[in-house]
């Protein structure tokens, strides 16, 4: 029996890309007299196709998400109203955090997880103020026991040592714990190397050819019952 499951935040707690989607209708509202163009898609297009699912695309030429998109982001205003850079990159880390769109059924797994005195942990990479905005944007945070992000710790994921870091603090075993994350690497083969149980969330980053295959992969957080109850899921079940 498992005495913690662990989460990835963007793209298994929370819906990134439909999170840069509501954050593009925030960013039209507040730039619309400014911008080339008011289309909210094409902004939300743009910022994806930078953001690539919370990863910098390979020689970007960027050090960041947030570089990279308040650059994209600045393009699109008329040159002789061109805002400054500076100010986007404010509006991105005021605005994108309270945009997140939560992953459907996180809430529900949460507070079921809670119920069954599970403690509940996020290890995300990323700065501490901007995983603390994101996550509390969880109807069900109140439920989460812990925090853990490379900012704070100085370590990224997929080394080992955030996770064990983690487990060390909440005075857990890895064999007592369960992490859930969408990428192969990041989250499944970095939980894997710290000993943990990982569960793929399939749909957001293909599986590379070569890496072992995970030992568990969901379609759904509604899936994860069945795996960390498998005596009594149905029980467990919140209606």
């Amino acid at each position: 029996m498992f005495k913690a499951l662990y989460f990835d935040l963007d793209n298994t707690l929370i819906h990134r890309q439909r999170s840069i989607e509501r954050y593009a209708e925030v960013f039209v509202e507040h730039f619309a007299s400014s911008l080339n163009s008011t289309s909210a898609t094409s902004i939300a297009q743009i910022i994806k196709g930078v953001d690539n699912g919370g990863y910098l695309v390979a020689n970007s030429g960027y050090s960041s998400i947030k570089q990279a998109v308040t650059d994209k982001l600045h393009r699109q205003f008329h040159r002789e109203i061109r805002v400054e850079k500076s100010a986007l990159l404010a509006h991105w880390l005021k605005y994108f955090p309270s945009c997140s769109v939560v992953m459907a059924g996180a809430n529900q797994l949460l507070t079921q997880l809670d119920q069954q005195k599970m403690h509940i942990g996020i290890i995300s990479n990323g700065a501490q103020a901007s995983r603390l905005a994101t996550a509390r944007a969880l109807q069900g945070y109140h439920c989460v026991d812990q925090l853990l992000s490379s900012g704070e710790a100085g370590i990224k994921k997929p080394d080992p040592q955030i996770f064990q870091r983690a487990m060390t603090a909440a005075g857990l075993t890895a064999q007592q714990c369960c992490y859930v994350g969408d990428h192969p690497l990041n989250d499944i083969q970095g939980a894997r190397s710290a000993g943990m149980t990982a569960i793929w969330l399939k749909g957001f980053h293909p599986w590379p050819a070569g890496l072992e295959e995970p030992e568990y992969s969901i379609a759904s957080l509604d899936e994860i019952a069945s795996i960390i109850f498998p005596a009594k899921c149905t029980e467990c079940a919140v209606n």
